[in-house]
């Protein structure tokens, strides 16, 4: 990511977002981050992380930084197209969102962006605790 689009970000997001809730590390290595905390309507707190390493050339991995368990109890640790979740690459004890499909993704596509789908799949995922309903009765996919 460039030094221009960094700015350009970071103005959007402290713009939408609490400031103090970002958090961008390693901007100058190969593993550059950003994570954010999220409130959900329910007053739950979760704290997302999106490696940025090939953003915006590429859709960037979401995680939410610990292991999510479905309703009944099955962690969300893999790849489940009802459930919107991938595999992680980057650690294996945090759920991997899907929140942007390869041919939906161009490189003007803003973190805010990402942050909104990714909040929006914390709230559903909230529901399928409450209904059981996997989070695919209430997103539908993006190819």
């Amino acid at each position: 990511m460039t030094q221009k689009r960094l700015i350009m970000e970071r103005k959007v997001l402290e713009k939408h977002l609490i400031p103090s809730t970002i958090h961008f590390g390693d901007l100058e290595t190969d593993k550059p981050y950003v994570k954010f905390a999220a409130k959900t309507n329910r007053g739950n707190i979760y704290t997302l992380y999106i490696d940025l390493s090939k953003f915006p050339e590429e859709v960037p991995e979401a995680y939410v930084t610990k292991l999510l368990y479905t309703k009944d109890g099955e962690p969300m640790s893999g790849c489940s197209s009802s459930m919107h979740t991938l595999s992680p690459s980057i650690n294996k004890k945090w759920t991997r969102i899907c929140h942007y499909g390869y041919g939906s993704w161009t490189n003007n596509v803003s973190l805010y962006k990402v942050f909104i789908k990714c909040r929006l799949w914390l709230e559903m995922y909230e529901l399928h605790l409450e209904t059981g309903k996997d989070i695919d009765y209430y997103l539908s996919h993006q190819i």
